[in-house]
């Protein structure tokens, strides 16, 4: 009996050691591929009139590439966004296009009937671009975005795509937009800069604003490289920003992070570029902290 009874023990024992690293195991596997959680308190709110985040003249820096820079590697801008009210539209990047009157740089929005929109403005010989002036634009042809709720949006230059809107990629929310896109402008492109660039409104002008932001903005970043889908999917991880400084799960670009502004401070209009390439922005009217994240 004392033999039968030790040999149940040993049995047991055996099979508890098999749950367990069967549970384990199986945890592991759920997990690959999947990076790491990242606490997100707060986001920056715009009331669609007058208050914007400034990030200074960037021209000659990574947030104005050049057609070398962005034909090289490829360039990425991603942004998490809430639209309040669709009174206006809801620009997220507004890169180097600040002059008096006219068109210049990269801006990248969601216009006032739902449409996610990316642009690429330059010159024609002396004149600034506008209309199909020297303007590049890819958009999606019908309203794809919603108020009221959270988006993860992502515009993908690859490389050699400077001059190619047929190449770019818009993504909504972790996926590749499937449905039909509008390209337009012209591919003899001659992008350039002017002036200050902006996130949550279009400065044209030292007062000249439009498509101010109304709603809220968390997790602006911008790569020096076209990423691929697979690690835009691991950037949205299924509706919760991961921290873009570490490499984790799918998410391998951590290394081609140009900017990134978290939004995270919880108080005063100064904010942090969390990429460590010493960008900073500071809030325009005092734009106001919110706790609705995504």
């Amino acid at each position: 009996m004392a033999t039968i009874s030790k040999l149940n023990t040993i049995a047991t024992t055996a099979i508890n050691k098999v749950d367990t690293i069967s549970l384990t195991t199986i945890e592991e596997i759920n997990t690959i591929g999947v990076p790491a959680s990242f606490a997100t308190d707060y986001s920056i709110e715009g009331n669609g009139s007058n208050q914007y985040i400034s990030l200074g003249n960037q021209q000659n820096t990574g947030l104005n590439p050049t057609e070398t820079q962005i034909n090289a590697n490829g360039y990425t801008w991603t942004s998490w966004v809430y639209i309040d009210d669709f009174t206006t539209s809801f620009t997220m990047f507004s890169l180097g296009v600040s002059s008096t009157t006219s068109y210049y740089g990269i801006n990248m929005l969601v216009n006032r009937f739902g449409k996610f929109v990316f642009h690429f403005f330059g010159l024609n010989g002396t004149s600034p671009g506008g209309g199909t002036n020297n303007r590049l634009t890819l958009g999606t042809a019908n309203g794809v975005i919603s108020s009221g709720q959270w988006y993860h949006l992502a515009c993908v230059v690859p490389t050699n795509g400077y001059d190619d809107n047929t190449s770019w990629k818009l993504y909504i929310n972790g996926a590749e937009y499937s449905g039909t896109y509008v390209r337009s402008g012209n591919t003899n492109l001659n992008l350039a800069y002017s002036g200050n660039s902006n996130l949550g409104a279009w400065q044209r002008g030292g007062t000249n604003l439009s498509n101010v932001f109304d709603g809220e903005l968390n997790n602006a970043a911008i790569f020096n490289k076209g990423l691929n889908a697979s690690n835009i999917a691991a950037i949205y991880n299924s509706g919760t920003p991961i921290d873009l400084s570490s490499n984790s799960g799918n998410y391998t670009e951590s290394a081609t992070l140009e900017f990134w502004m978290r939004f995270n401070e919880g108080t005063g209009t100064s904010y942090t570029d969390s990429s460590g390439n010493g960008y900073t922005g500071t809030g325009v009217n005092t734009p106001t902290w919110t706790t609705n994240t995504p």
